[in-house]
């Protein structure tokens, strides 16, 4: 999937992991050669790295962990219940910088445009680098950060911007302090993925492009859209993606639905290789790009196997959210009356029947044999009653 250039990439990257003991105990245990790849098939032979490894390693390694990297930023991510540290290099936060900057360059931001930035600078850090990367393209930030919504507005008002950057649903509540832009990136939430949000944000602040970033704290960015708004392409200058079945861990073609495993390209402090991130999407190519065509679509968490067909539960919230009359509580209920599965889903409110058992079949890829809707729901989760 990845050509020769990549997997030389790859091939350095992990010869630096391997540095670490985080890798080079999973890569010894593993009995593989990082530093050999023929093939990308060679490359999936690595064994992944999940979220309880990192946990392991910080534990067995001290609070900083066996991937700390002398003299690099520190801000931190959630794992788990905890707070883990992330490392960036002086080389790491020049990398980064530029890629974002093609990226938000493709999304139709200019040089000299001001943009206000919502996203959190203490902590997690995402607004310290979100900013480099527009002031590598030449724009104009404003630091404002996440909490006061008619501040922000004001802002918006008095300083002309043009380019509003943080979560959608705190770029709504600016627009009801009666901001307008030119351009929304919008990231740290689901966004496109619920149909008909995009178009809600756009006529709230009367803004001609509204663009989905995608990242993680621990590889930001993964992969963002172009002011075409028709799916998120890869910044495989940055991050390589693979879609893998979240049950197998096998690799799964292009246009199948499973979880985002991502591996960084080049990268000194914190080096991710092939860490599963337990978000749910499809990937495609078209031409030389590769494209979330959908964003992240959900979790992976509780996945259930109906009629044959992986069902991810964690999907559901973004269909519900694009209907109105529905407060997003709803069950899945998965019971075997006869021979035969029997999906049924129940819904909390009001909404055109037909029109949401289209919506849930489209993104489940699956019809649900019974939905119901009501007035109050008395035990929403996943029910597995079949076993």
């Amino acid at each position: 999937m990845y050509d020769s250039t990549v997997l030389a990439d790859l091939e350095e990257q992990l010869e630096r992991a391997a540095e670490h003991d985080l890798y080079a105990e999973a890569f010894a245990e593993a009995d593989v050669d990082p530093t050999d790849l023929g093939s990308w098939a060679d490359f999936q032979s690595i064994p992944f790295t999940e979220s309880g490894d990192l946990k392991a390693d910080f534990d067995a390694h001290g609070p900083e962990g066996s991937l700390y990297t002398e003299g690099a930023m520190i801000s931190f991510s959630p794992l788990g219940d905890d707070l883990a540290p992330m490392f960036d290099t002086r080389a790491d936060l020049d990398y980064e910088a530029e890629v974002n900057a093609d990226l938000f360059e493709a999304a139709g931001i200019e040089p000299g445009d001001r943009v206000l930035n919502t996203f959190g600078y203490h902590l997690f850090g995402t607004g310290i680098l979100l900013q480099r990367g527009l002031e590598e393209l030449g724009a104009e930030v404003f630091p404002v950060g996440p909490g006061d919504s008619e501040q922000a507005a004001g802002f918006i008002s008095r300083y002309d911007i043009d380019v509003l950057v943080g979560n959608p649903s705190f770029a709504l509540k600016i627009a009801e302090a009666g901001a307008s832009v030119d351009v929304f990136v919008g990231g740290g939430e689901p966004f496109t993925s619920i149909p008909g949000y995009r178009e809600e944000v756009k006529d709230a602040l009367d803004c001609e492009t509204a663009i989905d970033y995608f990242g993680t704290r621990h590889v930001l960015p993964i992969a963002a859209e172009t002011d075409a708004e028709n799916g998120l392409r890869v910044a495989t200058d940055y991050a390589i993606v693979e879609i893998v079945d979240p049950d197998s861990g096998e690799p799964l073609s292009l246009g199948e639905r499973g979880e985002v495993v991502v591996t960084h390209r080049r990268k000194e402090g914190f080096p991710l290789v092939r860490f599963r991130t337990g978000d749910l999407a499809e990937l495609e190519r078209r031409g030389d790009d590769l494209v979330l065509p959908d964003g992240v679509i959900g979790r992976t968490d509780d996945r259930l196997k109906v009629k044959g067909v992986k069902v991810y539960p964690e999907s559901i919230p973004a269909v519900l959210a694009a209907f109105d009359g529905l407060t997003g509580e709803f069950a899945v209920r998965v019971t075997r009356p006869e021979s035969t599965d029997h999906l049924e889903i129940v819904c909390e409110g009001t909404a055109d029947e037909a029109e949401l058992a289209e919506a849930l079949a489209s993104r489940l890829v699956i019809s649900p044999d019974e939905l119901t809707l009501v007035d109050d729901l008395e035990e929403p989760g996943v029910f597995d009653e079949r076993y």
